[in-house]
C-alpha cells in the first residue's frame, strides 16, 4: 500500500511540474483584457508562501498559490500571506507546517517587479515556532527596498486592513497617512451595528473588573 501511495505521489508531483512548465507568463489577477508587463506590477511567490487573499478577495480555486509570478495592476494592494512547508520526518512520515496569516500592504508603479520572501526554516522545530508569528517581506527587484508584513488573524481582517488603509490614502501628490491603532478602532466602531457596539461596551466593562 505504501509503495502504491509513493508511486501516486511521484506521478502527482511530475504532473504538477509539467503543468507549471507549460504555464505561459505571469498569472493575471485583474479583470479585463490582458495587459503588457510594462503596464503591470509583477510579484514572484516562492513555494513556501501561500497567497490567501489579494485585496481582501480570495483567489479562485484554480489559482496556483506557490512558485508563480502574479500580475497586478499598479497602485495599492494588500496581500494575506501564510507560510507553508512540508518536512520529511522519516521515510514514511512527514509534517506540513502552516503558519498564522500576515498582511502585507504596498504601493507599486507600473513596470515594477517584486519578490515575496520569508526566512528559511532549518528544521521542523524552528518552523513550528516561526509559524506562530511568521514574517514576510516584499523586495523590490530593482533597488532591494523591502516592505515588511504585519500579523493578522483572518482573511476578513486582511480585507478590513485593506479597506481602512485605503480610506487613509490622500492624493497622489501627498504621502499616504498610516493609520494608528486608534484610527482603526474608530473606523471599526463606526462600521459596527448598535448591537455590536453594545456588546463591545459590555466587554469593556468586564475588562475593568
Amino acid at each position: 500500500m505504501r509503495q502504491w501511495m509513493r508511486g501516486f505521489l511521484v506521478v502527482l508531483a511530475v504532473s504538477t511540474l509539467a503543468a507549471c512548465a507549460t504555464s505561459t507568463g505571469p498569472l493575471k489577477t485583474y479583470e479585463g483584457q490582458t495587459r503588457p508587463n510594462t503596464e503591470l506590477v509583477l510579484v514572484s511567490v516562492p513555494e513556501q508562501i501561500e497567497v490567501m487573499a489579494i485585496d481582501g478577495q480570495e483567489p479562485p480555486p484554480s489559482f496556483l498559490k506557490s512558485r508563480v509570478q502574479l500580475a497586478l495592476l499598479p497602485g495599492e494592494h494588500v496581500f494575506s500571506l501564510r507560510y507553508v512547508e512540508l518536512f520529511q520526518l522519516t521515510a514514511d512520515n512527514h509534517e506540513v507546517i502552516r503558519s498564522k496569516q500576515a498582511a502585507l500592504r504596498f504601493t507599486a508603479a507600473a513596470g515594477s517587479e517584486f519578490r515575496l520572501e520569508t526566512p528559511p526554516q532549518k528544521n521542523v522545530d524552528v518552523a513550528r515556532k516561526f509559524a506562530k508569528s511568521p514574517e514576510f517581506k516584499l523586495v523590490n527587484v530593482k533597488d532591494g527596498a523591502a516592505t515588511p508584513s504585519s500579523p493578522i488573524k483572518s482573511m476578513a481582517e486582511a480585507s478590513l486592513i485593506d479597506s481602512i488603509s485605503k480610506a487613509f490614502t490622500t492624493t497622489a501628490d501627498e504621502p499616504a497617512k498610516q493609520p494608528t491603532n486608534l484610527d482603526l478602532l474608530k473606523d471599526v466602531w463606526g462600521r459596527a451595528t448598535p448591537a455590536e457596539q453594545a456588546g463591545f461596551r459590555d466587554w469593556l466593562q468586564q475588562q475593568g473588573k
